[in-house]
């Protein structure tokens, strides 16, 4: 007869967390947490996390196949939209011809090397709504460049006033997200455009992206002066509004976020921290050092002449290195730019 393993005894499992982590009698006042056998396993670890966060970062941002760019691109729809969900509005639904839209600005920055709202030729974001023929009754443009990290990207834009009116605003109902690489500042970089609108009611006088008249000011194409409202213009945003019509619903076609071509899910865990690899790293390298802080905290408790003082420079080195570490991925992924 087979016997179940014995388990062990919770007593044990404490008395063995507060060997490895409590500065006691019990362990002559030296966690074993900041032993040197200890410390150099948390050092390679610590190492080949950062280097696999920068292969993943690599792999997925600097040479990215069509799926994996359709999978950072629905990562970032579900990210403003969980966004929208705490403000109480309503998601927002990935528009094809907006996602059309958005990759010819991307294409044409990455080609061109410029990173602005409006081309060297003097188009503005509307042209590119009017090129991949999104009729719109509102529409929207965020801007980012040196991305490598869908959540920072996603946070950037949350933390600036317009960027983040437009990821709120209760006027949109679709979104189209796209990225390019190229080269921008002597360096190579990844673009990414975030185009926002709301379509055209369908029998409704068309509002298509608009066009640089001839005094260099942004006008509506397909439109009458009559009846349009313009509500909001200005370099980053544009609102308008047919007189007597309410918003249109969702059409073009468009899919519900998350769905992705071959049965891909963006809400996948995997995905969120495959495309967030910068942040998912400064988590798992803030909750170590927080970590080594207490630890060496309870060691200032224990007293002074108790102290172990080579355990507490080894604590002090694993520290310096992971801030070594999150200051040289900042400088190898370069600073993230918004417009």
């Amino acid at each position: 007869m087979k016997l179940p393993k014995k388990r062990l005894p919770s007593r044990r499992k404490r008395r063995m967390i507060h060997h490895y982590f409590i500065p006691g009698a019990h362990n002559a006042h030296r966690p074993q947490f900041l032993e040197f056998q200890a410390i150099a396993i948390n050092v390679a670890i610590v190492v080949l996390l950062f280097l696999i966060a920068h292969g993943v970062q690599r792999l997925v941002f600097t040479t990215p196949s069509e799926q994996v760019g359709a999978v950072i691109a629905a990562v970032l729809v579900d990210l403003a939209n969980e966004d929208r969900s705490v403000d109480g509005l309503p998601a927002l639904v990935m528009s094809p011809t907006l996602q059309e839209a958005a990759q010819m600005k991307a294409d044409d920055m990455a080609g061109k090397e410029y990173f602005a709202h409006e081309s060297p030729e003097g188009f503005d974001p509307w042209h590119w709504f009017e090129q991949a023929g999104y009729d719109f009754r509102f529409a929207g443009e965020n801007l980012a460049v040196y991305f490598s990290d869908s959540a920072e990207v996603e946070s950037a834009w949350m933390n600036s006033p317009k960027h983040r009116a437009n990821i709120l605003s209760s006027h949109f109902s679709e979104i189209g997200i796209a990225l390019a690489h190229g080269r921008y500042q002597g360096y190579d970089t990844t673009f990414v455009v975030q185009m926002f609108g709301a379509p055209a009611q369908a029998g409704a006088v068309a509002i298509a992206g608009s066009s640089p008249s001839s005094d260099g000011s942004s006008r509506v194409a397909g439109a009458t002066a009559s009846a349009l409202e313009t509500i909001v213009e200005d370099e980053m945003f544009i609102a308008v509004k047919w007189e007597g019509e309410a918003l249109a619903a969702v059409s073009d076609g468009s899919q519900p976020v998350g769905a992705l071509k071959d049965g891909a899910d963006s809400t996948n865990p995997f995905w969120r921290i495959a495309t967030a690899p910068k942040t998912t790293l400064q988590y798992i390298y803030m909750a170590l050092a927080a970590l080594v802080l207490l630890v060496m905290s309870l060691m200032f408790l224990s007293g002074l002449r108790r102290m172990h003082v080579p355990s507490l420079i080894r604590g002090i080195g694993l520290l310096a290195l992971i801030g070594f570490l999150l200051w040289s991925g900042t400088l190898l992924s370069g600073e993230l730019l918004i417009l």
